[in-house]
């Protein structure tokens, strides 16, 4: 994960590409979306830290961000989890290139007078590898569209048609240690694959 973080949590700090002045350009965000309209010394709310790829464009919270504010927020891997098994057994979704990256389909804002930024990321419908763990999954934007995508001169419409699943064979599955439960738990050993794990999905 961006910044060394291997179990990145709702509220901490990520490493967000936007594009500024015709260039790509990383900052900070927090991941828990809060609009604009929400200060920071207001209380204290949780953010969203998903937003529906099918709604988020009418949605009064999301609509703006992805017209004007989209993002890519590059992961190593995320988290799902068997939850027909006590406890649950964890799984690391990653590119199916190991040495690549994920670019995470996201939106961002600044919340009232600019003094924090917070992110999303979008989701969408799982693929075939995905559903046998979850019914949604994270917008993948193709290295191919990432330009189109932060392209903040583009027309919505032009951008709507990249937030579809990913293909099949465009992601790898493993089963991990428990560790990844505990938030505040980090470190690269996480994304170890580990043996002994129930074969009912077919992922082990």
């Amino acid at each position: 994960m961006p910044a060394g973080s291997y179990n990145v949590a709702p509220t901490d700090e990520i490493r967000i590409v936007l594009a500024r002045d015709g260039a790509r350009r990383v900052a900070a965000a927090e991941w828990g979306f809060r609009p604009f309209w929400r200060g920071r010394t207001e209380k204290r709310e949780p953010g969203w830290i998903n937003a529906r790829a099918e709604t988020a464009l009418d949605s009064p919270a999301f609509g703006r961000a992805l017209r004007e504010q989209r993002c890519i927020i590059p992961a190593d891997a995320f988290y799902e989890w068997d939850r027909s098994h006590n406890p649950p057994q964890p799984y690391a979704i990653g590119p199916a290139d190991e040495n690549g990256l994920l670019a995470l389909a996201g939106v961002w804002t600044a919340t009232k007078h600019g003094e924090l930024t917070t992110a999303a990321i979008l989701t969408t419908a799982p693929n075939r590898v995905m559903e046998r763990l979850h019914h949604r999954m994270p917008v993948i934007i193709h290295p191919d569209n990432m330009d189109a995508w932060l392209d903040t001169g583009a027309e919505v419409s032009e951008v709507l048609p990249l937030l579809a699943s990913a293909p099949d064979d465009a992601l790898r599955v493993w089963p991990v240690g428990p560790a990844v439960n505990k938030v505040g738990t980090n470190g690269p050993n996480l994304l170890r694959p580990v043996g002994g794990v129930p074969a009912s999905l077919g992922l082990a």
